[in-house]
């Protein structure tokens, strides 16, 4: 039976009071002995919940890594694991931002043919997605839904449009993100072009950061070569992925979209679930980094760089 996990969360990634619970529940008046294989764990202290994909040199997930494998280091020190899973049973919270400006209208009908299918693949019944389209101002299509066809309803809706803003969308997203809890994901298909934005890159960093999401970039590259790239638009898509744990694809045939979705899905149902000991509270608020390392191995773990810790009272 797979366990529930209930949480109240003092703020996105921080919990106290974590309780894990397998097994039926059933109301106080009628409480019966626990089966055999229920159990109750309550974890008192403050803990950092990280979702963190572990790669080999040739890019394919690891799957089959134990707790001892693993370390955490929030500014530099060891921090003890309280919480560990394989496959992580947090719920998906997916954003999926569609480029619709001028310079990616050529591929604009082979994204919405990837993405349906990477919708349909990806989302679980506890899983939760959103679509929006990124044009000149930021314009949500279907707010968070739980079902694949209205979903993908809404990827007919997006029409090309004059402009970019990406950095905008990032800052409205992350916002959203945040209120939400379980697992938050942006998956960014662009060619990283941001013209009309009110807000900054430092901006869309600290939002995607304060929010503890993950960037994926699909980077679209219309015309195949130098002249087909938006070099600095691909550095922020990079930056920003590498940052909190995400990952970019290049993409110059349409064929390769479907390869983007296909790796992005496996990723994202291979996650592991780590949850460390939190360092002491500070008098400010502070970002903290954050590392995790696999001992004596080469593999690549891939996890968010730090997150904001809240000023003691």
């Amino acid at each position: 039976m797979t366990p529930a996990v209930q949480t109240r969360l003092l703020r996105p990634g921080v919990i106290v009071g974590l309780v894990l619970v397998c097994g039926l529940l059933v109301p106080p008046a009628r409480a019966q002995e626990p089966p055999p294989d229920s159990f109750r764990y309550r974890v008192d202290v403050q803990l950092v919940l990280l979702s963190a994909s572990v790669l080999t040199p040739d890019g394919r997930p690891v799957t089959d890594l134990g707790e001892d494998a693993f370390e955490v280091y929030e500014n530099g020190q060891l921090r003890p694991i309280k919480l560990f899973e394989r496959k992580t049973a947090l719920p998906l919270q997916l954003v999926l931002l569609v480029d619709a400006s001028l310079s990616a209208a050529s591929e604009l009908k082979a994204q919405k043919v990837a993405m349906a299918r990477f919708i349909q693949r990806v989302l679980l019944p506890k899983d939760t997605a959103a679509l929006y389209e990124l044009s000149g101002k930021s314009k949500p299509v279907v707010d968070f839904s739980d079902s694949p066809q209205k979903l993908q309803e809404g990827l007919q809706l997006i029409k090309v449009r004059a402009g970019t803003a990406l950095y905008d969308a990032i800052v409205e997203v992350s916002a959203k993100l945040k209120e939400r809890e379980g697992r938050r994901v942006m998956v960014v298909v662009s060619d990283g072009n941001d013209t009309t934005s009110q807000s900054d890159f430092q901006a869309a960093l600290r939002a995607i950061q304060e929010a503890e999401a993950t960037l994926f970039a699909l980077v679209v590259r219309p015309i195949p070569g130098e002249s087909g790239r938006y070099v600095r638009g691909e550095h922020v898509l990079i930056t920003l992925s590498d940052l909190t744990g995400g990952r970019v694809f290049f993409t110059e045939r349409v064929g390769e979209m479907d390869r983007f979705f296909d790796e992005l899905s496996d990723l994202l149902r291979t996650q592991y679930l780590i949850g460390y000991q939190a360092g002491p509270p500070g008098y400010r608020s502070e970002f903290r980094t954050i590392e995790v390392r696999i001992k004596g191995q080469a593999d690549t773990v891939q996890h968010r760089k730090g997150y904001y810790a809240e000023p003691r009272p």
